[in-house]
């Protein structure tokens, strides 16, 4: 940014100061997979291991890395630098990435090491270990990064987290469409709600129950992520359309022995239908719904199912409903911009976005700051699975806050008391109020 005055004060200065005031906020962090617990960590494991499994392993991928050799290089039973040699050439292809320079920043707040490289790696192997002594997630997550409190989207059956440092958030994805096999879904749910699925209405009072449940623990928003297997699009089928085929699929799983092994999916129909059913049961519950948009973790998948433009017609169905965009839908986030502007019941999320592409998340943020009502806004979801990677992300997304603040400063648009204003409520009180956060 080119320095210049704004009120006898440079841009460059404005930047710095909105940081410090900013980096002293509470933050809401909207969205993490981390495990329930600190206990819950995975203990065979080491630094190389906990940091490149989860989205830099993409970058390294995307670079050259082997499936092979990525295999060696997490594997915490071989020799630590010569697994570094192996991932190094990709790793300084990809240090410069959001994922990359996220996790330099992490080292170098965290552990007071100077990022990662051949020579700081078997320190920052050590200080990584001794770290998953008790006490680790207070540090990093508050006492370092001032987050009251995180949703946490646990791979994990149930609702149980540690509350110190969670809300757990629901995922009834697999009443509309099954990750792996429609038999596994339909023999869980029974085993787990007790009812036995004879009927579209057995279905439908399953996912009504695990609503119940759900509410009861305390979860505080739905998910879906659904996007990584068919497009957004969901039509709105009758009810007797989506009863004949999922009673069609029932009958074929009942000949074939009700095995929970069985490989088939839910009907188009019943998917489209039972995603309207979900939408109902998340107005009902008064539970804001996150929804998956734009690009996805992972190499490979069809970009366009993510396209936030292909849910309109869930926003105009469901009117009673919030939806949270989630990942402000990169690489559409014009796209997500027009749609927030156009309909009260939409907001943005900016999880996972600062560390996808930093100046990405900086034009989409200026830009939804002149296009929306800031109230709509969350700033921050670190979206990861290992508690070190968040604080990182934390700190890129302060650092782009607080640029594209000064820039509208420097444009008039408002000044830095207002800027601060404005920054509270992307950090911590639009997240407290769109998720219903009342009790902290």
């Amino acid at each position: 940014m080119t320095a210049q005055d704004v009120g006898g004060m440079n841009v460059d200065s404005l930047y710095t100061e909105l940081l410090s005031e900013i980096s002293k906020m509470p933050v809401i962090d909207t969205h993490e997979h981390l495990p329930i617990a600190e206990g819950e960590r995975d203990r065979n494991t080491d630094v190389l291991k906990e940091y490149l499994t989860h989205y830099m392993s993409s970058d390294l991928k995307s670079a050259g890395l082997s499936e092979a050799a990525f295999a060696r290089v997490i594997d915490p039973t071989g020799p630590l630098l010569e697994r570094w040699k192996l991932v190094e050439p990709y790793w300084e292809a990809s240090r410069h990435t959001g994922y990359g320079r996220a996790l330099d920043i992490s080292v170098r707040g965290i552990y007071g090491i100077d990022g990662v490289n051949r020579q700081t790696l078997p320190a920052l192997n050590e200080a990584f270990l001794r770290s998953l002594a008790p006490g680790h997630f207070h540090r990093v997550l508050k006492d370092l990064c001032g987050i009251r409190t995180s949703l946490l989207d646990a791979w994990s059956e149930g609702f149980e987290c540690d509350r110190a440092f969670f809300r757990r958030v629901w995922q009834p994805q697999r009443y509309v469409f099954a990750e792996e096999s429609a038999a596994k879904c339909l023999s869980a749910v029974e085993r787990l709600s007790g009812v036995r699925i004879r009927s579209l209405d057995d279905w439908m009072e399953a996912l009504s129950c695990e609503a119940s449940d759900a509410c009861a623990a305390g979860v505080v928003a739905m998910k879906m992520w659904i996007a990584y297997f068919r497009p957004l699009r969901f039509e709105d089928v009758k009810y007797a359309t989506a009863n004949a085929e999922f009673g069609a699929m029932l009958r074929s799983w009942e000949k074939g022995g009700r095995r929970g092994d069985a490989v088939f999916q839910f009907p188009p129909a019943s998917q489209d239908f039972m995603m309207h059913q979900v939408l109902r049961l998340a107005a009902e519950k008064h539970l804001t719904i996150q929804f998956h948009t734009g690009t996805f973790e992972g190499n490979g998948n069809t970009l366009a199912n993510g396209d936030p433009v292909l849910m309109t017609n869930l926003f105009l169905r469901h009117p009673n409903v919030r939806f949270d965009v989630f990942h402000m839908g990169y690489p559409y986030y014009a796209s997500v911009s027009a749609l927030c502007k156009m309909f009260p019941n939409v907001f943005i999320d900016m999880c996972w976005a600062h560390i996808i592409s930093p100046a990405a998340s900086r034009q989409a943020l200026s830009d939804f700051l002149d296009a929306v009502p800031y109230t709509k806004i969350s700033a921050f979801g670190g979206d990861y699975g290992f508690v070190d990677g968040v604080y990182g992300h934390l700190a890129l997304a302060r650092e782009n806050v607080s640029r594209v603040l000064a820039s509208k400063v420097r444009e008039r648009a408002f000044d830095s008391e207002r800027a601060l204003r404005i920054a509270r409520a992307l950090f911590y009180e639009n997240p407290v109020r769109i998720f219903g956060l009342n009790d902290l």
